[in-house]
């Protein structure tokens, strides 16, 4: 990722705010282009590629969370939510649809800033390191915990969500192992509720599908009927 001048797409239908916002980031030295709601960035996007996205959750018409999960289904972007709502739901919700960060509209310029440059910081590690290399040379899936980043074994950088580090985490920590999905709920520190498990299935097929849709490779994350999930593959957590 450029370290110059990142280009950020802010999402935003309050057109005070957006101005404000889209302002405010070039004033600090980033290229940001704002849009007024999701079907005006979605028109230009994927054609126009885009280093961070600022998205408002509660967007008119198709709303901020869809639009994050069809992104991040697509390509590793940084994505910053911002919520006029404060509630543990809504952030659930936003970090499980691809969110790097969820904030309240009420955080200052400068916190949005501070966050941008933050989840920028968090990508970069994924370029001049020798990922690839090391993947591609055993076949190995490597997860970066603490850089939210998940490297295929053809060499492919894929940013994770909060939940799909979890889950592989859990999944990594035992191989070949079959875990239950109470035990991967517990590990993620959620309640073993219908809705919960609900959610952890989805979280699964969405990451194998964004693993197939990046790099054309199953993700070796298989069902265990009647039990949980189990990674059948190579793999190795790394510090």
């Amino acid at each position: 990722m450029p370290s110059l001048s990142p280009l950020v797409a802010v999402v935003e239908d309050n057109p005070g705010l957006l101005a404000d916002l889209v302002e405010f980031l070039q004033m600090r030295g980033f290229t940001a282009r704002g849009f007024a709601s999701a079907e005006e960035f979605l028109s230009a996007w994927p054609a126009q590629r885009f280093d961070l996205l600022l998205l408002d959750v509660g967007l008119p018409g198709i709303g901020g969370l869809e639009v994050a999960q069809r992104v991040r289904a697509r390509e590793s972007v940084g994505i910053l939510m911002l919520t006029a709502f404060d509630s543990n739901d809504d952030h659930v919700l936003g970090l499980d649809a691809g969110a790097d960060v969820f904030l309240s509209k009420r955080s200052s310029l400068e916190v949005i800033e501070a966050a941008c440059h933050s989840v920028l910081r968090r990508l970069e590690p994924r370029h001049g390191s020798n990922d690839a290399a090391i993947a591609a040379n055993n076949g190995t899936w490597l997860l970066h915990v603490k850089q939210w980043r998940l490297t295929a074994p053809d060499g492919t950088a894929l940013e994770l969500t909060h939940a799909e580090v979890g889950l592989l985490a859990a999944l990594f920590a035992c191989p070949g192992q079959a875990i239950e999905r109470n035990a991967l709920l517990k590990s993620l520190g959620k309640a073993d509720t219908l809705s919960n498990l609900r959610n952890l299935d989805n979280t699964a097929s969405r990451l194998r599908r964004k693993v197939q849709t990046a790099c054309g490779i199953d993700l070796p994350v298989r069902p265990s009927y009647g039990k949980g999930y189990t990674f059948i593959g190579p793999c190795e957590v790394m510090a």
